[in-house]
């Protein structure tokens, strides 16, 4: 069976709709889930280990931490062996990308994407998913969509890239070549034999660290001795220098300045500007540890809003390699252009064409070597163009946009999947939609029978005479697949109820899942893994249907925009009314015939469509399509400084993927999968 891990958890949306999936009796086995919040490893615990009996494991730790790879990897091998991934599934966290909020610059979550990339690249599974906010296709006008496709490229099978080289230089004749072609290749040849080397030293460098977690497991040593040890290994690793990038820049740096020898028209600092841009490139990797320390520290400090940020953006920006490059290339223009003889000219052209072949990644610098090649030798191109197609380990067509109405998600929650597939699979263009525009599940299907409960209450099971009403209801007697598939177009032998229906009794295949008949699900207030040794659980048929306390003035401008149905309608209409005076922006009024607007992290935002109350988690997490067994841990609501260390019920059922959706990726590779 096809193993897969989930990257940036959460609550589980991605885990849950992958554990629903099945094709001609595959399934998936799931491995592994990892999210920096501790409350959300106590609902994959409780959910996954203690209600379904798996045993996935949940990695708690920040995945911009110098160690996450080593870690990861020895938790993976020391629970399940060598074994291998086949699908990685993660959502980087969407607040900068949001077109909803403000974005930051060097906000840590920004960048999030590149270290899920890095992970890719360590793991190399079969297929991975990364999805995100719809924001993130125009974000810098598309620039960053495009830096996520030409960072996919990058990633690469270094063996065969290597392979590549030898044949470059064994069968290419260069007695043919022009001066300026000549140099693009011999240039080309040897940065990427720098980054081969390096990936070497690298790989090298990540299998001692995992060995070296591994064997200190097996030691008496204690825990604080065991921390010091793993500091020094991991400074070690952290500090590993890239000598052959090194040489090349003494190299060429040496080359630059015997060219300029004796030149009266340059002077000492314009000559500088190239010599430091070439020692600094050959440090990038330690540049690069130093700027990733001060974006934490950005974050860490809070300082998004402070006198200090302005200074401390200068100095990431300042350390960025393209930085210095973009400054060395315009220099570079200069000196051409006021070159005095051919030999300074050719040199500083030299130099500029390393400048912009260390900037573009490894994937375009074999496509420019190849280019080269082309002009001169085209069966030699064509030969190793077949190569070079298995050098580049991923494919992706284009990001795809999905609404999650269109998969049984009673909810129009726009994101946009990354989907790429190993050179080896077959490629994944589109999610087909399992409902059609006409049959989409509304608001009232998904929590019609929940509206029983009362403004300030806790219920803890259903209300069946309500329910009884309820589905001789318009909406309550709808029938549909587990996926939402209407029963009148279902396949004869599909089992057919409500959506409320599906919602209590579960999606999840039960001969595979025996447990979930067997136990009623189990709540917990505890935030992380040690207070759940010592909380009191609680075990009851319905979990996480309370209501707030509102007061009577929240329900009357409940009732108020009820009526008009519509927030910003009620304020045009009845102006002067103080009930609408509130320092909240926005509300969102439920329609009962169609599905939700985009569930949020925050239960007020939404007004009930037939009640003066915002949702309760249980009926937000219909609306992400959650079943009813899939209790959220820890506390219902946080706010304060409490925010940093807990990850509240409603927070983390808006944050998730809908699993219906979730669902809908995982058949769609299950079905492609090889």
């Amino acid at each position: 069976m096809p193993t897969f891990i989930d990257m940036f958890a959460g609550a589980g949306g991605f885990s849950e709709g992958f554990l629903q999936a099945e094709y001609n009796g595959a399934y998936y086995d799931f491995l592994l889930a990892s999210d920096i919040n501790p409350t959300c490893e106590v609902t994959h615990v409780m959910r996954y280990n203690h209600q379904l009996g798996l045993n996935t494991q949940f990695l708690t730790k920040d995945i911009t931490a110098p160690n996450f790879i080593e870690t990861l990897q020895a938790n993976i091998t020391d629970t399940f062996g060598d074994i291998n991934i086949d699908v990685l599934v993660g959502g980087p966290p969407c607040q900068s990308f949001s077109l909803a909020g403000e974005r930051k610059k060097n906000d840590k979550k920004d960048d999030l994407f590149a270290y899920y990339l890095k992970v890719i690249e360590a793991i190399r599974p079969k297929y991975f998913v990364m999805e995100n906010v719809a924001g993130i296709l125009t974000k810098d006008n598309g620039k960053i969509k495009e830096r996520i496709l030409k960072e996919i490229k990058n990633i690469v099978d270094y063996e065969a890239l290597g392979k590549l080289v030898v044949k470059c230089e064994n069968s290419t004749q260069i007695n043919n070549f022009s001066t300026k072609d000549l140099m693009e290749y011999e240039l080309c040849l040897k940065i990427l034999k720098v980054w081969i080397a390096q990936n070497i030293r690298v790989s090298e460098r990540r299998s001692d660290y995992i060995n070296a977690i591994s064997a200190l497991k097996k030691t008496k040593l204690s825990p604080q001795q065991k921390e010091f040890v793993l500091d020094s290994l991991l400074k070690n690793k952290n500090s590993i220098s890239n000598t052959d990038l090194e040489k090349f820049c003494i190299d060429l740096s040496a080359e630059f300045v015997d060219a300029y020898r004796n030149n009266k028209v340059v002077s000492e600092d314009e000559r500088n500007i190239i010599r430091q841009a070439l020692l600094l490139i050959s440090r990038q990797f330690t540049l690069n540890n130093i700027r990733d320390c001060i974006v934490r520290e950005i974050n860490i400090s809070h300082l998004n809003r402070s006198n200090y940020k302005q200074q401390f953006d200068a100095a990431v920006d300042a350390l960025n390699i393209s930085s210095i490059i973009e400054i060395a290339l315009k220099q570079c223009d200069r000196l051409i252009d006021t070159a005095q003889d051919v030999r300074t000219q050719i040199v500083t052209q030299k130099v500029r064409f390393a400048f912009e072949i260390i900037n573009e990644g490894v994937f375009s610098t074999m496509q420019r070597l190849l280019n080269v090649i082309s002009n001169y030798q085209p069966d030699l191109y064509y030969e190793l163009s077949v190569i070079a197609d298995k050098i580049t380990l991923y494919r992706i067509e284009k990001p795809i946009t999905l609404l999650s109405s269109d998969y049984g998600v009673p909810q129009n929650r726009m994101r946009v999947v990354f989907i790429g597939c190993r050179n080896d699979q077959e490629l994944i263009t589109s999610i087909p939609p399992t409902v059609t525009q006409n049959e989409k599940v509304s608001v009232a299907e998904a929590i019609g029978d929940l509206d029983f409960i009362q403004i300030g209450e806790c219920a803890s099971n259903y209300d069946n005479t309500f329910y009884n009403n309820y589905k001789g209801s318009k909406y309550g007697a709808i029938q549909r697949t587990k996926f939402g598939v209407l029963a009148n177009k279902a396949d004869s032998n599909e089992k057919c109820q409500t959506y409320a229906e599906w919602s209590r009794n579960g999606r999840l295949n039960p001969d595979r899942f025996p447990n979930l008949k067997k136990k009623l699900p189990i709540y917990t207030s505890a935030n992380s893994i040690d207070e759940l040794e010592v909380s009191k659980r609680k075990t009851v048929i319905l979990h996480n249907h309370e209501t707030s306390k509102h007061s009577i003035e929240v329900r009357d401008r409940y009732a108020l925009i009820r009526k008009y149905g519509d927030y910003h309608k009620a304020k045009e209409c009845e102006p002067d009314n103080p009930l609408l005076k509130t320092n909240k922006r926005n509300y969102s009024c439920l329609r009962a015939d169609l599905p939700s607007t985009t569930i949020v992290t925050l239960p007020d935002d939404f007004v009930h469509y037939a009640s003066n109350r915002s949702l309760t988690v249980r009926e937000m997490a219909r609306l992400q399509s959650f079943d009813d067994s899939f209790v959220f841990q820890g506390k219902r609501t946080t706010g304060g400084d409490r925010r940093k260390l807990e990850t509240p019920q409603y927070t983390q059922v808006g944050n998730a993927v809908p699993p219906l959706m979730a669902h809908a990726i995982a058949l769609e590779i299950l079905k492609k999968i090889k």
